[in-house]
Order: structure tokens, then sequence, then C-alpha cells
């Protein structure tokens, strides 16, 4: 490739030679960090309660209580809750599993439940909210945050190379993308909103409604033992107030409050979701502390900021962590970073607009490119001045030009392509955080042909099982946003779509305008029936569909196979 960029740049920038690009490099905190959790190894910080840390990025916690087990969190897959279960097994002394408990509904946390036995009766507890929150990311918003996980998580990056991935800051590895699976969600059977005290496994539990990371998070508190499990509101990093692969907005003031309130429990023993657990009440309260300041420090200091006028790019190059936080292994930024959760705060008050009018309405990206490239005097003065950046070590900007290059001129595109996956790397070698680092080599992988693309990640994705399991409101939901609003803009028809045991549905089109609704439509065109799970993988691909209605699994209970066929392609299927 790089033999590409001396031929475009010798015909379009003679007498320019290529820099030598620094070496392949790990930040060496983030090197470091990976003994945090590797090898996979089970904690046990008090007795009977155990802590399954490295085995995939979230852990699994075991309580064994005097008459029964419960199980808080359950891995990202059911390849890693089955690994985790064979090491609980022998520790939980032949004692029946009476509970699993989600501390919310990431799935990281939920996707291996169905691994462990759970006794006839078993509940199952989460926030009341935690469906529908699950429904909204692997449902309607489940293809763009797929593709963005899938970089930021390097799940095609190379492994064990300076070049390639080294962890993913809170854990080991995704493992749900590798083949683990992810269809061991169990649905909770036990809900409440603000607080529920229970008895399980002959222990007392009580769970509290914590928002933070999200919405519907809870912490879990054994106030016999003073045992805390803070789900993902701590653990051993910088915490995500907004992450890349996206999110809704995680208010940190709520966040800081469900922390006060933790250290208002003074815990003996903190056993978090993610990275090891801590004993010591005046360690965990120095650690919840800390915490609590650094994401008030970042919320008060980017709205005061935003009040003095400033936009939030220059918020965000203003505001750095006092020295005595930034120092803090906790708050080290091998997960979320400052400069992205400033810009979040920013977003979260004002929403997209920065205040400056010239951004107010812009060209689209094409024309800007265009007039950017024109501004250096065309293609080849562009490359050569992306490549000097590069030889200069200004990273971001040759990434930012090559990308206005490939986007303005065709011709110039494999060349600025390259370019830019050289610029990418070197600014993923030199992040500290794994979701930076990851993010920046996967994209660059991509632009080089060596990773799955945008399209081939989200095909890749759409017959997961794990959809399969949300409610059947969830599922038809995904159909508007799926709608092709140019192909249908004459259209006006409806489907019934009848679900086994999840009720009658209508999905009707009306010139580039879906709508959904409970019940099936007298002017159907097409009334199909199935079970959730078979009309999940039917809409997965065109082969998928042909085979669900060869088997009978996806049965026509009005019009034909090829009324069926052209509704769905009005959805991109």
């Amino acid at each position: 490739m790089n033999r590409l960029i001396a031929a475009v740049l010798a015909a379009l920038a003679p007498g320019l030679a290529l820099a030598a690009d620094p070496a392949p490099r790990i930040a060496p905190s983030l090197e470091a960090h990976a003994t945090e959790f590797a090898p996979p190894k089970v904690y046990e910080p008090t007795p009977g309660v155990f802590s399954a840390v490295g085995y995939g990025i979230a852990n699994s916690i075991m309580v064994v209580g005097k008459t029964g087990v419960v199980i808080i969190d359950t891995t990202d897959s059911l390849e890693e809750a089955k690994k985790v279960w064979a090491e609980f097994e022998p520790r939980a002394g032949g004692k029946p599993v009476v509970g699993v408990i989600y501390t919310h509904n990431h799935n990281d946390h939920i996707n291996g439940a169905a691994a462990f036995p759970l006794a006839r009766g078993a509940k199952v507890i989460a926030h009341a909210t935690l469906v529908r929150e699950a429904a909204k990311w692997n449902g309607v918003a489940a293809p763009a945050v797929a593709a963005r996980a899938a970089r930021m998580y390097g799940v095609f990056l190379p492994k064990g190379t300076p070049d390639g991935f080294v962890n993913v800051g809170i854990g080991p590895y995704l493992s749900a993308f590798g083949g683990g699976g992810a269809g061991g969600f169990v649905p909770p059977n036990t809900v409440f909103e603000d607080r529920l005290e229970i008895r399980l496994g002959g222990e007392r539990f009580v769970l509290e409604h914590a928002p933070g990371e999200t919405e519907d998070q809870i912490l879990v508190w054994m106030p016999d033992r003073k045992i805390l499990f803070p789900g993902d509101n701590i653990y051993k990093a910088f915490p995500n107030l907004y992450t890349i692969r996206g999110t809704s907005y995680r208010d940190p003031v709520q966040w800081a409050a469900s922390l006060d309130r933790m250290r208002a429990l003074k815990a003996e023993v903190m056993v978090p979701s993610h990275t090891r657990p801590l004993v010591g009440a005046a360690e965990i309260e120095r650690t919840l502390t800390n915490y609590r300041d650094a994401i008030r420090f970042t919320h008060d200091q980017a709205v005061r900021w935003m009040n003095a006028g400033l936009t939030p790019d220059e918020i965000a190059a203003r505001v750095k962590l006092p020295a005595h936080l930034a120092a803090d292994p906790y708050l080290a930024e091998h997960y979320g970073t400052v400069e992205w959760s400033v810009r979040s705060v920013v977003d979260g008050y004002m929403g997209w607009f920065g205040g400056d009018p010239a951004f107010l309405s812009f060209d689209d990206p094409q024309a800007r490119s265009t007039e950017i490239v024109a501004l250096a005097g065309g293609a080849g003065p562009a490359l050569a001045a992306a490549e000097r950046a590069l030889a200069e070590r200004r990273w971001k900007w040759a990434a930012e030009l090559s990308n206005h290059i490939a986007r303005a001129d065709p011709a110039a595109k494999a060349a600025a392509d390259a370019l830019q996956a050289r610029a990418l790397r070197q600014l993923g070698y030199d992040s500290v955080s794994p979701n930076g680092r990851n993010y920046y080599l996967q994209r660059a992988a991509e632009l080089e042909g060596k990773a799955p693309g945008w399209a081939q990640v989200i095909g890749a994705r759409r017959s997961g099982s794990q959809a399969a399991r949300l409610p059947a409101e969830a599922i038809v939901a995904t159909f508007p946003v799926r709608l092709d609003a140019e192909r249908a803009a004459e259209v006006e028809r409806a489907m019934g779509l009848r679900l086994t045991g999840e009720g009658d549905w209508t999905i009707r089109v009306r010139r580039g305008v879906a709508e959904t609704a409970a019940g099936l439509p007298a002017d159907a065109a097409v009334v199909v029936a199935a079970d959730k799970a078979d009309w999940v993988e039917a809409l997965s691909s065109p082969q998928a569909l042909s085979a669900a209605l060869a088997s009978g699994k996806v049965k026509l209970e009005r019009g034909d196979a090829a009324a069926l066929v052209a509704f769905l392609q009005l959805f991109g299927g």
C-alpha cells in the first residue's frame, strides 16, 4: 500500500518522499493494566463470595448462602458463563442456584444466564426497566451499536502483537463476537422500581436503584455482612461517562449521587462487576470518594466553561483532572476518558449545536471536503500535506486531511485511505484507553482490507439470538427504522404478524413512513405466523426467509410468498 501512495505522490506531488512511520507500540500503563484481569482467576474476598475475573469482559459473582447460591451478573456469553460455572460449581457445595441478579441491561452482564443451572422457582431479579433498556440496544439501535462495538472492542484485531489487540480496559476481551453465543439471556421474573429487600439462599439482600452507567443500574448490598456489589458504577478505570460505541446520556450528577449512597453504607468488602474485588472499609471509602469526585469535577468544570461561552472543542482541551485524582489507579484512562466525557456533558445539556453559527447549518461532507482539498491546491498537494503531517507526528491532522481527500477525489481515494490508516495506527499506538486504541486500529485495518467493514458486521449480527429473547413489541419496533423511505415513497400497504404466544401485530407502510400497532389489520395484503425466534432468524437474510417458508416455520395465512418478499424488501430485507 505504501508503494501505491508513493506512486500517487510521484505523479501528483513530485519530490516528496514517504515518511518512515514509528514502530508499533503499546502504551506502558495499558500493557501493565492487563494484569488486573489476566490470567483469569476466581477471587474469594470474603468467605462464601466468589468473583470470576477475566472470563470475558465482565465478572460473574457467586454468593454461597446458607441454603442456596445467588449469581450476580452472568458474563458476556454462554461460552464464558460455562467456564465460570465450571469454576463455581465445586465451590457451591452442592447448593442450588436460587437466584440471579442482573445489575443492569448491558449484554456482558445478562448474556450468560442460561449456563447456570437455575433451581425450580429461582428468582431472576432486575430493575423494572431492564428489558426496555436492553431492547433499545439489541433492537432499534442494534446494527449501529454492533458495528461500533466491534471496533471499540477490537474483535477483529490480531492478538499478542504490538500492533494489535491488548485488552478492553475493564476485562481481557469481549467473547460474544467470537462465537461464544449471545442467546443466554433469561428474562427477569422479579422486578422492582426503587428498593427491594429479599432473602435468597438464607441470606439478606437489599437491592436499590442506583442510576449511573445506565439508567437501570442497581446496587446490591448485604447489610448483615457489609458487602457491596456496585455493578458498573465503579471499576478500576476512569468511568465511561460516554462510550464511543454509542449510548444515551449518562447523567454524571445521578452517577455521583449513587456513589454517595454507596459511601454511606460503609462497606467492608466491595465486589464490582469489572476488575478485582476491594477489601477494607478505609480503602473502599477513599476509592469511592475519589471516583465520585472525578465524575463531579468533570461535570462541574465542563458546565462552568460551557456557561462561560466556550465551545465543546475548547472545553475538551481545557478540562483536566486534578493531579491527586489523575494519580489514582482507579481513575487511569484505561476505559473512559475525560475528553470524551466533557463532550458528552456539554451535549447532554445543550445538544449537538456548539454555539458557533458557522456550524448551525453547513454544507454536506462531500462539498466541504471538496472545498478543503481545493484550498490545498488539489489532491496531490493535499496528499503531500498529509504526508508531511505524518512525518511531523501530527497524527490527528493527517487522519482528518486524508479523510477529506478520500471523500473529495475518487482517483486519490486508495492512496488517501492508506495514508489515513497509517495515521490512525499511530493514534492507536499512543492511546492509553483501549477503547480508543482498538477503534483506531480496527478502522485502520478496515481501510487496508484486513478487517470486516461496517456493512459486514451488521450483516453478521442481524440474526443474533439475543434479539429473539426480546419482547415482541421490541422486535416489531425495529421495522419503522429499517424502512427504505425512498422505495416506499408511494406505497400504502399493511402486513399482519402473528407471533406464537406474543400476540398479533400490524406493520403498515404509508408513503415513506412505517407504523406499528397491536392487532391484525383488516386490509393486510399478507398475514404471517411464526414463533418469535423463527421470525427473527427468517429476517436475517433472503435465504433464511426462503428456508423458513419451505420448512413451515413461517406460515402464510394470507397472501403469497412473493407479496411477503415484496413487503419486506421495503425494509431492506
